[in-house]
């Protein structure tokens, strides 16, 4: 699908600007001058063509009582299809890639009820796929989660977001751990998105939109509105930067704080001697771009080392979770 001057207007509105609103595409089709209609047909053909992945918003699975990791393991060339296989089954497991690390090859992120059943789950995984080591870097905080692309310049970008030092769970909300499954999910593509979910918990439509905006101001939701496939819009490279600092946490701060391109920054710790805890991605149209922010980045945190991991495939594509 070739995209016309509207289309990426419409898109860069439905990525940064999606509004907290009852019926939020009548005020896009406002902004743009067009009908909500005609904005609701452009929206369904950008996701059909797969050009945008949802709209909708990304649960903090803090609030959900659990914890998450990034798992760095070495897998064997031979045995990749068999993990390939084994890890698509498993709804916990994301963000799987395979990077140019020269020993851990292979690169996901898993969620679990707690560290130890993580671990648990981790060390099963790569039994059964006979992976021959692994690191895991649990998540000790998540700095910014805003996968947001500039699809004029080329690049992701995003305003830095105000770091919450404690993410609280529905209990502490005092909301159904299932409203925030179902807030999890992609939301309608109609005039109405937020209806269904509203009647199903008893709420009028203008009280859900208000609990999601101030679930937003806790950190409970992030990365609100439209989620984009970077190959369909031409961000076709990522990489991970892994950081290495005197001061890592004040450093990883500094980086979420002043990085706008980076799209997640996360604080990580290890059971393992590991050098690199501050992690952040970076999308862009080459590796040229990729090159010159990361530069940006040892400067911001004046990194004593750093490594930039780009990657190679996909092994479970289409994950928006």
């Amino acid at each position: 699908m070739e995209l016309s001057e509207i289309d990426k207007k419409l898109i860069m509105e439905l990525e940064y600007h999606f509004p907290f609103n009852e019926k939020p595409f009548s005020e896009i089709s406002e902004r743009l001058g067009i009908s909500e209609e005609e904005i609701i047909k452009k929206t369904k053909e950008l996701l059909s063509n797969e050009i945008i992945k949802r709209v909708g918003m990304y649960v903090n699975f803090r609030a959900k009582g659990m914890e998450g990791a990034l798992i760095a393991a070495e897998i064997p060339i031979e045995n990749l299809e068999k993990y390939r296989k084994i890890t698509l089954a498993i709804k916990e497991l994301t963000h799987n890639y395979i990077r140019n690390h020269p020993k851990y090859n292979v690169w996901f992120v898993l969620k679990a009820e707690s560290k130890d059943k993580l671990k648990e789950n981790v060390k099963k995984i790569l039994e059964e796929s006979n992976g021959r080591d692994y690191v895991i870097l649990f998540s000790k905080k998540t700095l910014k989660l805003s996968v947001k692309y500039d699809i004029i310049r080329g690049v992701s970008y995003s305003e830095p977001e105000e770091i919450h030092e404690k993410i609280p769970t529905a209990e502490e909300l005092g909301i159904p751990k299932e409203l925030l499954k179902d807030l999890s999910l992609p939301l309608q593509i109609t005039s109405r998105p937020f209806r269904n979910i509203a009647e199903k918990y008893n709420m009028k439509e203008s009280e859900l939109v208000e609990l999601i905006k101030e679930l937003k101001e806790k950190g409970v939701i992030k990365d609100y509105g439209a989620t984009v496939n970077g190959d369909k819009v031409g961000i076709k490279e990522n990489a991970m930067m892994l950081v290495n600092s005197d001061d890592i946490e004040s450093s990883c701060y500094n980086l979420a704080k002043n990085l706008k391109e980076a799209t997640h920054v996360v604080l990580r710790e290890s059971d393992k001697k590991w050098d690199y805890l501050c992690y952040a991605m970076i999308h862009g149209a080459n590796k040229k771009i990729i090159f010159e922010v990361a530069k940006k980045g040892v400067e911001i945190t004046k990194a004593k080392s750093y490594m930039l991991l780009f990657s190679l495939d996909n092994l479970k594509p289409g994950i928006v979770i």
